[in-house]
């Protein structure tokens, strides 16, 4: 979406805002999100002021990895805060400690409703919280399985449907002299590597835990388990190119030298830019192997404190600002989506034509939209975070071969059922 457009639609429904009364005192929310792209966080922060007279809005912004302590110091030192950015998997804690606030306390009657109609189910999941909703999106995506359209035909190789495709074809690949071609996200202090291996999981149709959340992911039969083998397997084959950060894969893959790659739909964006990658248009998106063909979806989200909630004025005016950036007719979601190849969570822009002549040159939309449907949330509970933070370098172990799979599974699923238990007994 061009600036031009933008501007335009934005005066529109600043239009539409100018018809009620302005506040009669100025009032200044605290908006805290992470730093990416801030001249278009400002941008859109400065459309919101010029549609919405007597309210300002202050950007507060810490770097990705300080950002979930830089919130938590916020909350306990009591730092006025209203609007965040919030995340999946930070929800269940910041919501159970009462630091947010659900948005039907703040919304006019039924707009929830209204707005939740249109999200994705794993974007609903994500942004909900004792069945109550917490947030709108700010940006949605799923972990993908993406491949080299030139290499694959070059070798005659159909698009992998299982692991085992994945794995056969890898091997084909490599006797034909391509070193390596599978390029995988490998950092244990990520979050995102323990969200690929269950995207990777859910690719299978498997679960890691039951219906009442205990972990089951320990049991050979299990799809987690089965899958963290054929991990170990692909890198002591050396098929597997580990790569620190997804950065990294994106000048990688643009080497012609690798065939395969799992990560976010943003990265299959960043490997098509024609005006900076050399093997643009080459990189394309697949359901991601396995029976179900399903993966990985999650959602950030704008979220407002249970303080700026009980003050009736800031609340007003924090839904007003969270409306503006997430709500309809999802102009900044759009743009997001339009200038810099974001995901949403907003269903109705699968079908937009600005976001379908954008994104319609470095995706299949058709198979983007299947996939979307496919997608599932991940178990986000109080504990996920922690539990998480420790099971990662036991499945970096595991996969490197540094531990055995069955260590790596029941260590992990003892500190789960652990933590669970903890957390019942509060």
């Amino acid at each position: 979406m061009s600036l031009k457009k933008f501007a335009a639609a934005t005066a529109l429904l600043g239009a539409a805002w100018a018809a009620q009364p302005a506040f009669a005192q100025d009032i200044t929310l605290e908006f805290v999100v992470w730093n990416y792209a801030l001249d278009t966080i400002q941008d859109n922060v400065k459309k919101f002021e010029e549609a919405n007279p007597g309210i300002k809005v202050n950007v507060t912004d810490y770097t990705w990895p300080d950002y979930q302590d830089s919130l938590v110091l916020r909350f306990r030192g009591g730092t006025q805060t209203d609007v965040l950015y919030g995340g999946q998997d930070w929800l269940p804690a910041w919501a159970s400690a009462g630091w947010l606030a659900p948005l039907e306390e703040i919304a006019p009657e039924g707009m929830i409703d209204t707005l939740t109609k249109e999200m994705a189910g794993f974007a609903l999941s994500d942004v909900t919280y004792g069945e109550k909703v917490y947030g709108l999106p700010y940006y949605a995506d799923t972990i993908s399985f993406l491949y080299n359209k030139n290499l694959l035909d070059e070798h005659g190789i159909a698009v992998p449907q299982s692991w085992e495709d994945v794995m056969a074809a890898s091997e084909k690949l490599k006797a034909a002299g391509i070193d390596r071609p599978i390029v995988y996200e490998y950092n244990q202090e990520l979050p995102n590597f323990f969200d690929a291996f269950v995207a990777q999981v859910y690719g299978r149709g498997g679960e890691l835990f039951d219906k009442d959340l205990n972990a089951v992911f320990d049991q050979p039969d299990n799809a987690a388990y089965k899958h963290l083998e054929w991990l170990r397997e692909a890198f002591e084959k050396e098929l597997v190119q580990p790569e620190n950060h997804e950065s990294n894969i994106i000048t990688t893959m643009n080497t012609g030298k690798h065939a395969f790659t799992i990560v976010y739909n943003y990265v299959l964006a960043a490997m098509n830019n024609a005006g900076e990658q050399p093997l643009a248009g080459q990189f394309a998106l697949a359901p991601m192997p396995g029976e179900a063909h399903s993966t990985l979806g999650f959602a950030k989200f704008y979220a407002v404190t249970a303080t700026t909630a009980q003050d009736p004025q800031r609340a007003e005016a924090a839904w007003k600002f969270i409306n503006f950036m997430a709500g309809q007719p999802y102009d900044v979601a759009k743009r997001w989506a339009v200038e810099n190849g974001l995901g949403f969570g907003q269903l109705p822009l699968l079908q937009d034509p600005e976001v379908k002549e954008a994104w319609g040159k470095w995706v299949d939309m058709d198979v983007l939209a299947k996939q979307i449907e496919n997608a599932r949330p991940g178990t986000w509970t109080e504990w996920t975070a922690v539990w998480s933070a420790y099971f990662r370098p036991l499945l970096a172990s595991a996969i490197v071969g540094e531990i055995p799979v069955e260590q790596a599974m029941r260590d992990g699923a003892e500190r789960w059922n652990m933590l669970r238990e903890q957390f019942a007994s509060r």
